[in-house]
């Protein structure tokens, strides 16, 4: 029996790496996956440092946590940012799982020297790939049980970094005078999401001096931004050559100048209603998360080809649910709109491809029907009372831009 014979300080046998592709890229992701007994074993150890470490991860810091989301993360920037146009260092580690330093976070683990040992054993263990033993010297396998927890742990201590920093800037009151820790503290805002985070402030001077900050605290652990990812931008106008707003977990988050009976308001002591914003925080589904989803209801049509109308709904339904229930809770009427568009053409074509002596018009009477005030639900038999509908983007909660 396996759980009888789960014991630390065992010996580790090395990890087997499987490559997979990265969602909407030609590039490819490693995974390393551990026997079945070290990923027993790491959940236990898991289940053991999880607690310890809840107690003492950063309010801001929100990948691979329990009872924590990607949408926590755009609540925290949409808080940080509502009632005031900031700059925003929009940065990505480079390899992040695969270059921590092994040293330092052991070091930072600081656990008991038996668990220590097991751990560095986990992360020396090698990997087997195409039956051929290659040593791990830095780095987390992506797979393993424990990964997302040591990366974590790597990475805790980012955003106490910054504010530390902000203690140090030169920022005065209206009167002249220096401005408190305290609210120099607080005119920086540090959100990060497993390696993606992002740095908010005011001030663009200060946002290049946290870029220059965080770069030598990673370069600590074995780590560096990824310039091809790493942008310093502006929520409201802009910055340089660079395009106003930013992409953050798959969400575009723009600030748009509107006129005082579309602005909203932020309230103040001295004015009974409160100043007015002079622009509205719109947050959307970014371009590219769009593309990605398109391309991928594509694929599945094209591979489904061959099958039946009742098969293809079927493969097509938890997609296009996953995508609309991850966005319901951003302004996404247009994007929902737009890709049901878009995927009636290609079920259309899909359907003459089928039958190639048909034209549009009875390919459209064949496959669509109307249901309620609807005439383009794509759906199964109009003889059957219980007929199988594909799910429609803007059925699903979404909000509308008024």
């Amino acid at each position: 029996n396996l759980i009888n014979k789960l014991k630390l300080g065992s010996k580790v046998k090395p990890t087997r790496r499987v490559w997979i592709p990265k969602p909407g890229k030609d590039e490819e992701r490693p995974l390393g996956i551990p026997t079945m007994y070290d990923r027993a074993l790491q959940a236990l150890v898991k289940m053991a440092l999880e607690p310890e470490w809840e107690a003492k991860f950063e309010p801001n810091s929100y990948g691979f946590r329990p009872g924590r989301s990607c949408h926590d993360a755009i609540g925290a920037i949409f808080l940080g940012i509502r009632s005031k146009s900031k700059y925003v260092l929009d940065a990505d580690i480079s390899k992040c799982f695969d270059e921590i330093n092994h040293v330092r976070l052991l070091e930072k683990l600081n656990t008991y020297p038996t668990l220590r040992r097991q751990v560095r054993a986990w992360l020396k263990s090698g990997v087997l790939d195409d039956k051929k033993l290659f040593p791990t010297e830095k780095g987390t396998p992506q797979g393993g049980v424990i990964s997302p927890l040591l990366a974590n742990i790597a990475l805790h201590g980012m955003e106490e970094e910054i504010k530390k920093l902000s203690e140090t800037f030169d920022m005065k009151e209206k009167r002249g005078r220096q401005m408190a820790k305290r609210d120099k503290r607080k005119s920086v805002n540090f959100i990060r999401y497993a390696d993606d985070f992002v740095i908010l402030h005011e001030e663009i001077e200060k946002i290049q001096i946290c870029k220059e900050h965080i770069s030598k605290w990673l370069n600590d652990m074995g780590l560096e931004l990824k310039p091809s990812k790493t942008r310093i931008t502006h929520t409201l106008d802009g910055y340089k050559e660079e395009k106003p707003g930013f992409d953050f977990l798959g969400f575009h988050i723009q600030q748009h100048t509107v006129g005082k009976y579309q602005s909203g308001r932020v309230k103040d002591k001295k004015e009974g209603k409160g100043r007015l914003l002079g622009f509205k925080t719109i947050i959307t589904p970014s371009k590219e998360s769009q593309k990605r989803h398109y391309k991928k209801v594509a694929e599945t049509i094209e591979k489904y080809k061959g099958q039946s109308q009742t098969i293809l709904i079927s493969k097509l339904n938890p997609i296009i649910k996953g995508w609309c229930n991850y966005f319901s809770t951003v302004i996404s009427r247009k994007a929902f709109g737009r890709l049901y568009h878009l995927i009636v053409w290609k079920l259309i074509k899909w359907g003459i491809k089928r039958h190639r002596n048909k034209g549009k018009k009875w390919v459209y009477l064949k496959y669509f029907r109307k249901i309620g005030n609807d005439n383009w639900t794509f759906a199964t038999n109009r003889e059957d009372n219980n007929p199988i509908i594909l799910l429609k983007h803007l059925n699903f909660p979404h909000t509308n831009l008024l």
